[in-house]
């Protein structure tokens, strides 16, 4: 059974809301952590691009819909949600949610130790009808990670459920170094380029974030 991950983005119209905003999440955070054995995953990142350092990503992953229903009742995000709507002045525009399962995917126990990882998070949208034909493909890239790349920490590919075209991948490294000269090289990412790249899709956008806090595994 796929696992339900939640990408959600926080546009903050200040660095102060963002930073009250910071706190609320490591509360969640470690509620979760303690109390919500279906909470696999609960952390929150920041665009490395100093143009969107008020921007907030929150990454979260559950066994299932249910356990997400059951995280949103907590105290903790309960406050977050509250401090959020207090007061519409403290997000400059509406904060993205964007609901997901998982296809294929795996974490190396190495990420707990991670301080600084490099993370990459990539929305495609593939064009109408081709979503399908890239999956299996992607699942063989994944695959292709988790036996020859032991520095790449954690990949994640996402089915969209609200957007049909559309897959999410969230990618994260031991650095920078490694994204660039191991794995962006790797036969099997330029294979998958080649042949499932610009003929089946549509767009791709990428965002490297920075790790602020949470955590990335049990």
């Amino acid at each position: 059974m796929p696992n339900f991950v939640v990408l959600a983005q926080l546009p903050f119209a200040s660095d102060n809301a963002r930073n009250i905003a910071l706190e609320k999440l490591l509360k969640i955070s470690d509620f979760s952590k303690a109390n919500e054995p279906d909470t696999l995953r609960y952390f929150f990142a920041t665009p490395r691009d100093e143009a969107d350092v008020k921007l907030l990503y929150v990454i979260e992953e559950y066994t299932s819909k249910a356990a997400f229903d059951a995280h949103m009742a907590a105290e903790p995000v309960k406050a977050l949600v509250a401090f959020l709507t207090q007061d519409p002045q403290y997000l400059k525009a509406e904060s993205a949610l964007n609901m997901t399962e998982s296809y294929a995917f795996f974490t190396r126990p190495e990420i707990v130790n991670a301080t600084d990882p490099w993370i990459c998070y990539a929305s495609i949208e593939y064009k109408e009808g081709k979503r399908a034909e890239a999956l299996e493909p992607w699942k063989h890239v994944t695959s292709e990670m988790e036996k020859n790349e032991a520095d790449t920490l954690n990949y994640s590919i996402l089915k969209d459920n609200d957007h049909a075209e559309t897959i999410r991948t969230l990618e994260i490294y031991a650095s920078e170094e490694y994204f660039k000269e191991v794995h962006v090289p790797s036969q099997a990412v330029q294979e998958n380029m080649k042949n499932y790249g610009n003929e089946i899709r549509a767009s791709i956008k990428h965002v490297f974030l920075k790790y602020r806090g949470g955590f990335m595994d049990r």
